[in-house]
């Protein structure tokens, strides 16, 4: 305690106002070499992946191991459904990042929509994510298209609390190796008439009205409109625990939902104008008015149109996206708008037509997607009922939730933030991905970022409880002040003298 006071003096002064970043740097560095400490945060939803997610929270804790490169990493996980572990961890995980005053890396354990919760729950507790946070996952889901851009596979990982923990030190030296790279988040808003338009989601078995006009939902992999989304709100109804069994069942929702010709979802019958802008003032990029003969249209009779922030869909089946397949707008947008390679962090999403939903399947054998617009934000407007109707039905897709919307108005894509996410450059099926991603995507960092090096008693000091730290303040304070009175007074002393 007196050694920390010291420093505490020796950092801050009347005109220096005290930091505990400012007591570290005072600070003598270790007298021998000490390992760097990383903290690395894990939040799991243990349902994920027919409850494999719950091995991880069977891991001890504090779990902290020496990775590859000789360092020494702390890792915290906690339960994103327990709501006590959830606020717990999320406090920690506000407090470590104040602290050490670096990057964060948090792991996150689920499906892709697991990644927006955990960033939505830092947010609450006033973490800065886009600054302070490096996202990294776990592939718990059935798709998993996010983890797969990001290099991390699509499988469920196995036996995480056999032999030693093997599989998830070697997963936790992964994590510590790999290198951020800027991955977009962006907002859809769907909206519905008022009067008698309804957004319906699937809840247990049944779909159920959400008793709002308006969604607004962060995205960070795609966003549909169409036959694939109707598709994906049958298979909700009928989901399993099992990532191969789901796989299954939505193949067989395809081929149902297919051969029922009457609810064929086709884009054009139910989108009038989609723009290139935040409402129907900005250009077309494709439109439909009778006293208008010059506005660009879709090419064919497609059933989808997906807006791709990454490219994968699917689980992978899906890489839609590619610079040398057709346009599906005529007459053609510039080359500008087309000859666009994806890139998750580039500020753009790459916009498609799908002509059916057996091109999902088939498309690694003969694509047949369409390119229609890289940019954004985007507009869209829907028609409204026909004559001999009485309500227009569309289905959507946000990144694997799938709605259910009577009479759409309107839907807004536009940017909202830049997360920081973690690239497993040393991925086994990295060449595999290097195909369908721009080269930006797979390029490492110029310089990697490093884990500050603490000696022992700089660590001791960032990692002390705020009441210990809040007695050096004042400690700190009552020293100055008597070093200040006393000042006075031997100035006084020489004065007489």
């Amino acid at each position: 305690a007196s050694q920390a006071l010291v420093f505490v003096v020796r950092a801050g002064s009347a005109s220096s106002p005290f930091t505990m970043q400012s007591v570290v740097a005072a600070m003598p560095p270790a007298a021998a070499p000490v390992a760097p400490m990383e903290d690395i945060f894990l939040f799991v939803n243990p349902k994920s992946g027919g409850n494999k997610g719950q091995d991880f929270l069977s891991v001890p804790q504090p779990f902290t191991m020496q990775v590859d490169d000789g360092h020494m990493v702390t890792l915290h996980i906690f339960s994103l459904i327990d709501a006590a572990k959830r606020e717990e961890g999320f406090t920690k995980l506000k407090s470590t990042a104040d602290k050490v005053g670096h990057r964060i890396k948090v792991i996150v354990g689920g499906g892709d929509g697991t990644v927006m919760w955990a960033d939505s729950e830092a947010t609450k507790k006033g973490v800065d994510t886009p600054t302070q946070v490096d996202y990294g996952i776990v592939p718990l889901g059935t798709g998993n298209d996010f983890s797969r851009v990001a290099g991390w596979g699509g499988k469920n990982p196995q036996k995480i609390l056999k032999n030693d923990y093997a599989v998830l030190r070697k997963l936790v030296c992964q994590w510590a190796k790999a290198q951020p790279r800027p991955h977009d988040v962006w907002e859809v808003k769907i909206a519905v008439e008022e009067d008698d338009g309804k957004i319906m989601k699937v809840e247990g078995k049944e779909e159920a009205d959400t008793k709002t006009k308006s969604l607004c939902l962060p995205m960070i992999n795609y966003f549909s409109i169409g036959q694939e989304s109707q598709v994906g709100l049958n298979f909700d109804k009928h989901r399993t625990k099992s990532q191969a069994c789901n796989l299954f069942v939505y193949a067989c929702q395809g081929v149902s939902t297919e051969l029922d010709c009457t609810k064929i979802q086709h884009v054009h019958d139910l989108i009038s104008g989609m723009y290139a802008g935040s409402n129907a003032n900005a250009p077309p990029i494709f439109a439909y008015d009778d006293d208008r003969d010059d506005l660009p249209e879709i090419v064919g009779n497609p059933e989808s149109l997906m807006f791709l922030n990454v490219n994968s869909y699917a689980g992978g089946l899906g890489h839609f996206w590619q610079v040398n397949s057709s346009v599906g707008i005529e007459p053609k947008p510039d080359k500008k708008d087309v000859d666009v390679q994806a890139d998750p962090g580039d500020g753009r999403l790459e916009c498609v037509t799908l002509p059916c939903i057996a091109n999902i399947a088939l498309d690694q054998v003969h694509h047949q997607a369409m390119r229609v617009h890289s940019g954004g934000p985007y507009y869209l407007e829907f028609y409204g009922p026909g004559d001999e109707e009485d309500e227009l039905h569309a289905y959507c897709e946000v990144d694997g939730e799938f709605y259910h919307m009577v009479n759409p108005s309107s839907a807004n894509v536009t940017f909202l933030k830049r997360l920081q996410v973690l690239q497993n450059f040393d991925a086994a099926d990295m060449a595999e991905w290097q195909k369908w991603l721009s080269p930006a995507v797979w390029a490492p960092p110029a310089s990697a970022s490093s884990v500050p090096t603490y000696s022992v008693m700089q660590r001791s000091f960032l990692e002390a409880p705020s009441n210990v730290l809040s007695g050096l303040m004042q400690a700190e304070q009552q020293v100055t002040s008597t070093m200040q009175r006393a000042t006075a007074q031997v100035s006084s002393i020489f004065m007489k003298h």
